[in-house]
């Protein structure tokens, strides 16, 4: 363990990497119908854009990366990934039709895969098994304060570019709307990778081997019951933290009759209220408990809080009015949060050092592969498809809901009651 202080510097950094990468991973959403307009896209591409073509290169690179990490400098893989997520932003400015915008939101996926598993294995480094909930839930506090800050700073972005007009940019062609929205949140977010550079990385044991594939699956084998109870329980929590995150605003636009900077200021102020108390509450909650002796801590505060999620997502499109559709999803954003901290902290302390990258990455592989797949792809499926109608958004985001919060409860239930029996 390395100084407090250094160990609180490198959490407040990871956790503005974390914030930079939800800005640039939600800034899509607020940009919806001008895409649409433009590209003749339907919903389910739209959901495609939002899920898959970032999920799936996400979670390929996010393995891959976390071996490298659990090999060499975890600082200098988050930092080259903090770089390539930011340029393939602003080049998603840039692109002319669907598939173009595919290829850049790839580039997003595997820049962004580098961050999360290295970070939860550089903080574990950094602090005790009894404050490791609290690290990492303001950690996970970057997530919530990045979608409140892709919608305000998105929705402010969008306000000044509108009275640009268009902007002549060098190597790149004139840009104008939603394309210069792109090329300024990515700039934007470059300099939190010079901020990296100022990361001590502690030293591994000497004693220590290497961990390679064969030691990995031999220890998710010995612990199966464990890892994937809170894995894919947690993980299905993000079905509908995805959806609300993609579909919200053009939700707020299309049912309410919002402008886009007003829907993006509502739901902004949402989450960055229930996220910020949310990821404090949940980790502080976990480690005061197993302080006091409780071992089994982590898994009671996430159970708690997945019990807890089930219903504000599912009656929030049904709310009167915007505003109090965008109460009612500060309590999404209050326990999604509050689960953040005692998950993450369960998979690092149960899990050998030479490993918890390469862990953190299957744990990332769950919560996005599931929640940023299902989530916004099967939204917009249930629009295009069931109800037929895109003003039946409300009710496709409370169904998606529904299905991943049940879900989430079931598993989250089970690995409660196997925990419990240990």
């Amino acid at each position: 363990m390395t100084k407090s202080g250094h160990g609180w510097y490198v959490v407040a950094v990871l956790s503005l990497a974390n914030a930079v990468s939800f800005v640039d991973r939600l800034i899509l959403s607020l940009l919806v119908t001008p895409i649409k307009e433009e590209l003749q896209l339907s919903d389910t591409q739209i959901g495609l854009l939002q899920g898959l073509a970032f999920a799936l290169f996400y979670c390929i690179a996010g393995l891959a990366l976390a071996r490298l990490a659990d090999r060499t400098s975890r600082k200098w893989v988050i930092t080259a990934g903090i770089t390539l997520w930011c340029a393939m932003t602003a080049l998603s400015g840039a692109a002319r039709h669907y598939w173009q915008l595919f290829l850049c939101r790839f580039g997003v996926g595997v820049g962004e895969g580098s961050l999360t598993p290295s970070a939860h294995s550089l903080i574990a480094a950094h602090f005790s098994r009894e404050r490791l909930s609290l690290a990492l839930g303001v950690y996970g506090i970057g997530i919530t304060a990045g979608i409140g800050l892709a919608w305000l700073g998105g929705g402010a972005a969008i306000h000044w570019v509108a009275r640009q007009g268009i902007v002549d940019l060098p190597g790149l062609p004139p840009l104008a709307g939603w394309r210069l929205v792109f090329v300024v949140v990515g700039a934007l977010g470059l300099p939190v990778a010079l901020l990296t550079l100022a990361v001590r990385e502690p030293a591994r044991p000497a004693h220590v081997a290497q961990a390679g594939v064969r030691d990995v699956i031999a220890q998710y084998r010995r612990q199966w019951r464990r890892y994937g109870g809170v894995m894919f329980g947690y993980g299905a929590t993000s079905i509908t933290i995805y959806a609300v995150m993609t579909w919200t605003p053009t939700f707020y636009v299309r049912h309410y009759g919002a402008a886009i900077t007003q829907a993006a200021t509502a739901l902004g102020l949402a989450a960055l209220a229930g996220g910020l108390a949310g990821g404090w509450l949940g980790g502080t909650l976990a480690d005061r408990l197993e302080q006091r002796g409780d071992a089994h801590a982590k898994m009671r505060v996430l159970h708690g809080c997945v019990v807890a999620l089930v219903l504000p997502a599912v009656v929030a499109p049904f709310m009167p009015t915007m505003t109090g559709s965008a109460l009612v999803l500060a309590l999404t954003f209050l326990f999604g949060g509050a689960c953040t901290g005692p998950a993450a902290a369960f998979v690092q302390s149960i899990t050998p050092e030479p490993m918890r990258a390469q862990f953190g990455a299957i744990y990332l592989l769950a919560l996005t592969l599931v929640g940023a797949t299902i989530g916004p792809l099967l939204t917009g499926l249930f629009t295009d498809y069931v109800f037929r109608d895109e003003a039946s958004l409300g009710k496709s985001l409370a169904a998606v809901s529904l299905v991943g919060n049940l879900l989430a409860f079931w598993l989250v239930r089970r690995a409660w009651r196997t925990e419990m029996t240990a």
